[in-house]
């Protein structure tokens, strides 16, 4: 098995508080704006620990485990080990909105996909997709933020 890191940057006219507010603590609410998600919940409270329930129309249901929240430097990180694509033995997901001034702030996020040995020959295709699928996810973000403080 192997790694691939995607990275994915956008850069938001909004406040770094008000960011985090939609992103950070309302990770249980992701579905509320992001593509994809039908649906999600968290089976406890909002803390490192906690698994986040995703209903999917692609993947069906999807547990995330949130292994990162730190609320002072607005960010989190959450990991899937089971319910993954074939593809996929695991996939973590690195995110932090950085405070740019002037009422500015960016999503930057790290994922890191450990490939299964079927992946492997198909990892520039794959790099690809994920990479297209993270960027529209950050658009989203930066979309809903954008408007609702707009």
């Amino acid at each position: 098995m192997s790694e691939m890191t995607i990275t994915t940057a956008v850069d938001i006219n909004s406040h770094a508080t008000e960011a985090w507010d939609l992103f950070g603590e309302g990770f249980a609410d992701w579905a509320n704006w992001a593509p994809g998600i039908d649906a999600s919940k968290l089976e406890g409270e909002l803390a490192e620990g906690v698994v986040r329930v995703n209903e999917t129309a692609s993947l069906g249901t999807v547990r995330q485990t949130l292994a990162r929240f730190n609320r002072e430097s607005r960010a989190l990180a959450y990991e899937m080990t089971s319910e993954l694509p074939p593809l996929f033995s695991k996939l973590r997901n690195d995110w932090e909105i950085v405070d740019l001034g002037d009422g500015r702030c960016r999503l930057q996020g790290r994922a890191l996909f450990q490939l299964t040995e079927q992946a492997e020959p198909m990892r520039d295709k794959l790099q690809g997709k994920m990479g297209m699928t993270l960027e529209v996810f950050a658009n989203a973000f930066r979309d809903t933020v954008q408007a609702a403080h707009a």
